[in-house]
């Protein structure tokens, strides 16, 4: 699409420069849509007065959107749904919500092609937009990759119909409960059809052909149980067939053959942890390739030459006059690439460093490093973790996220030298040395663990000697569960506000009313419950077997997500018993009551499932 992702456009340069440009080298077939709009649908008026513009594009697009103006249905260019919604992960009502989109964007919006964002999730958890896919391989270093429900509601439609193949409109339908669409092959008159039910009810339909050369169709399913499995055929009598449609669920009706739920060809890897110790020296790499396992964020992260000791480094080579424009929807921030285990816990890390001259005299530039990143919010600060700052005039920070818990300044730092950084988070205890010299000590425990980060601003920094280690004899990873597990037993008033991404999962629970609870047992040694601080939090009292331990207030002046409301260390190996039970209390400077939870991190593992 010529014009910035859900923003302005310039029709002038598309008509005038754009389009003629494309012409002129060699490109005619190349095809331009407009606009990708999540607003409105500004551009289809401006077609109707101006043939030229009509001319210059293909396709009319929009995000987020099933349905579209009259004119736009008229004007003789396709639609297409170019952004839509990936289902989220945590529950298969999703899928089916995506398989409504799809077919309401042809109902509703004679839209012919629907685009999910994102198809694939080759990204860890903690950035923003994730947990909505239909393929996720967030593990990189074990090779693994899952097949989510939600692939084989795809399945539905793409095994079925194909490009060429013409909807038939008098047998498309759409409402939030039960959805149809069927369409036709124009030369050889195979038929598919495609029902949807997302009630809670059984659904009988009776569909009658004014002609079909068969006497039966071939019927495939998919619900939250068991995904894209073939029924018995669907007899046809006197052009008609009746079908049950189960309670949410999704049917394909085919008069073709071949459809398959595909196997892979060889084992899919276990997901494991990554166990340290991890080193790099970037040696291994082409120069200009991106490391493995990172997922930068901003700037550009990528091998070079020039290490300490002469062969290869790590460079963020992007400087103020390069810096990327700004989304609408998501400020640039300053650079950082993200590295490793989610579920890294107490460990060291450390790398070398040569921060160069600053590109411009009064640009304040650092160079970053971070443990325990648990969430990278879709703003311009700087992620959520333990890290430690040290800029360009020898000032530093220890902080967690953009607050600052410690700082000072190293006297003889000298821009163009290489030095050392290393973090060292060991339960609540967080470390920050430069050059083997302790810099800042701190006690703290809102993030109790996740991967790390590697930064700077933009400015010219080379990175050398990676590594992350365990610290012995603890525990260098946890587990992570949803608080919507089987193994945790709710009471009480919990309710479900809704599934950002700010959260692990997209999954939160909250609950104001005083005596509600959670409980769940665990064979471990340490446990956090990781939840939601804000200015609507109240008091929550917590008991481990039996013994109440801590009142925990879960107030803050800033909201903050994935941080742990309370933390517990150095248990006795074994079984133990957590609860967490309301007391409709707050902060004086509070707004609510509410204790909002979205997960459970445990140095060993929750108790076997409740009946």
């Amino acid at each position: 699409a010529p014009d910035e992702n859900e923003g302005s456009y310039n029709l002038n340069w598309v008509v005038n420069v754009l389009k003629p440009g494309l012409v002129r080298d060699g490109y005619a077939n190349v095809r331009l849509s407009g606009a990708d709009s999540t607003e409105d649908w500004n551009i289809v008026p401006i077609l109707k007065g101006n043939p030229d513009v009509k001319n210059s594009i293909s396709v009319l697009t929009r995000h987020y959107k099933q349905d579209s103006p009259q004119f736009a249905k008229e004007c003789g260019l396709p639609i297409f749904n170019s952004e839509d919604i990936a289902p989220f992960r945590n529950s298969f009502s999703f899928a089916l919500d995506m398989a409504y989109k799809i077919i309401r964007s042809y109902v509703s919006g004679k839209m012919v092609q629907y685009v999910m964002h994102p198809v694939i999730e080759a990204i860890y958890d903690n950035v923003p937009y994730t947990c909505k896919s239909i393929l996720l391989a967030a593990t990189p270093w074990t090779g693994h990759y899952g097949v989510q429900p939600s692939l084989w509601v795809v399945a539905h439609f793409t095994q079925f119909i194909h490009p060429g193949w013409c909807f038939i409109d008098s047998a498309c339908y759409a409402s939030p409960h039960s959805s149809y669409v069927a369409l036709q092959h124009p030369e050889t008159k195979d038929v598919s059809i495609i029902l949807l039910n997302r009630s809670k009810s059984v659904e009988q339909l009776e569909i009658t052909f004014e002609a079909i050369g068969a006497t039966c169709l071939h019927a495939w399913t998919t619900n939250d149980k068991e995904q894209f499995y073939q029924l018995a055929d669907v007899p046809i009598t006197h052009n008609t067939l009746s079908i049950t449609i189960e309670p949410q669920s999704i049917y394909s009706l085919t008069t073709t053959t071949g459809q398959q739920k595909g196997r892979p060809t060889s084992r899919i890897p276990k997901e494991m942890q990554f166990n340290l110790p991890y080193l790099d020296d970037f040696n291994a790499y082409e120069i200009g390739k991106q490391p493995h396992f990172t997922i930068d964020q901003a700037g550009a992260f990528e091998i070079h030459q020039g290490g300490r000791r002469g062969g290869n480094c790590l460079k963020q080579v992007l400087t103020t006059s390069m810096r990327p424009k700004d989304w609408e929807r998501r400020p640039t921030p300053l650079p950082y690439t993200i590295l490793g285990s989610q579920e890294w816990t107490n460990y060291t890390t450390s790398f070398d460093f040569n921060m160069e001259e600053m590109p411009e005299k009064d640009y304040e530039g650092f160079v970053l490093l971070g443990a325990r990143c648990n969430h990278a919010s879709a703003t311009c600060n700087i992620p959520e973790c333990y890290n430690i700052r040290l800029f360009h005039d020898g000032r530093w920070h220890l902080s967690c996220g953009p607050i600052v818990l410690s700082s000072g300044r190293v006297m003889d730092f000298m821009l163009g030298s290489w030095h050392n950084l290393t973090l060292h988070c060991e339960q609540n205890h967080i470390r920050a040395f430069y050059d083997d010299i302790l810099l800042g000590s701190v006690e703290h425990e809102e993030i109790p663990s996740g991967n790390i980060v590697i930064g700077s601003g933009y400015s010219l920094v080379r990175y050398d000697n990676l590594s992350v280690n365990a610290i012995e004899p603890l525990s260098e990873c946890c587990n992570r569960y949803s608080i919507l597990d089987d193994s945790i037993t709710l009471s009480g008033n919990w309710r479900r506000p809704g599934n950002s991404s700010d959260n692990y999962y997209r999954t939160l629970i909250s609950a104001s009313e005083k005596g509600s609870q959670i409980v769940v047992s665990f064979n471990g040694t340490a446990l956090s419950v990781i939840g939601v601080l804000d200015d609507e939090s109240g008091r929550a009292e917590v008991y481990i077997d039996g013994k109440k331990l801590s009142t925990i207030d879960a107030f803050s002046s800033s909201k903050k997500f994935r941080k742990s409301l309370f933390s517990i260390y150095n248990l006795n190996p074994g079984h133990h018993q957590l609860k967490m039970v309301v007391l409709g209390e707050h902060h004086e400077d509070s707004m609510g009551t509410t204790i909002s939870v979205n997960a459970l991190e445990v140095i060993g593992e929750l108790a076997v499932a409740k009946d």
